[in-house]
């Protein structure tokens, strides 16, 4: 599901592994959207985005018409809730380290998630300044060493909670960049590459 397809000529890949994440993500919430939309929120060219859609529509995820854009199956719409994906803008105060944050959220992956060293890795290469990786384990939102976010940042870490709707087993992942579209290739990187270990 999370692969790349090379260029032609073995050149770099079109998109990147978050870039379905992403994509996904905003085919669920838009319900449906435009190629030239679509290639704007993933910032990536309108060639890579139709290669993407046709890489969505032959894992039965979306379809696309002149007539509907781009939608999501009902296939796709499941993949979304399995997945629990659910992204939006947070405040992360000293829990971060850029001027805007980015959350992704992903339902039961929070046993897989070591010291979250690699999340943030993964966001810096996209161009995120960095990741902040939380997890939620017995009403709790720690990070993966076990440092009690509730304890040092109560009010941040129940407007997270809250936000995301945090359940038992959550990991949820917080790019943060100097402007937008790279706190937000940070998270979706962040959580896709938690998902494919």
């Amino acid at each position: 599901m999370f692969e790349v397809e090379l260029a032609s000529r073995g050149g770099a890949p079109l998109f990147q592994p978050y870039h379905i994440l992403k994509a996904l993500w905003y085919l669920y919430t838009a319900q449906q959207i435009g190629r030239k939309e679509l290639s704007l929120n993933l910032g990536i060219g309108e060639g890579s985005t139709r290669k993407l859609i046709a890489h969505l529509e032959s894992e039965d995820c979306a379809t696309s018409s002149k007539q509907h854009g781009i939608v999501l199956t009902a296939f796709g719409r499941e993949k979304v809730d399995s997945l629990g994906l659910l992204g939006a803008y947070v405040k992360g105060g000293s829990l971060t380290v850029g001027a805007v944050d980015y959350g992704v959220r992903l339902t039961g992956l929070a046993e897989t998630v070591t010291h979250g060293v690699e999340q943030r890795d993964e966001a810096i290469k996209v161009g995120a300044d960095g990741a902040t990786t939380l997890v939620f384990f017995r009403d709790e939102l720690r990070m993966p060493d076990g440092f009690d976010v509730e304890g040092a940042e109560p009010d941040i870490a129940r407007a997270l909670t809250e936000t995301f709707r945090l359940v038992e087993g959550d990991a949820l992942f917080i790019g943060s960049a100097g402007t937008p579209e790279p706190a937000e290739d940070g998270a979706f990187a962040a959580a896709v590459w938690t998902l494919k270990k």
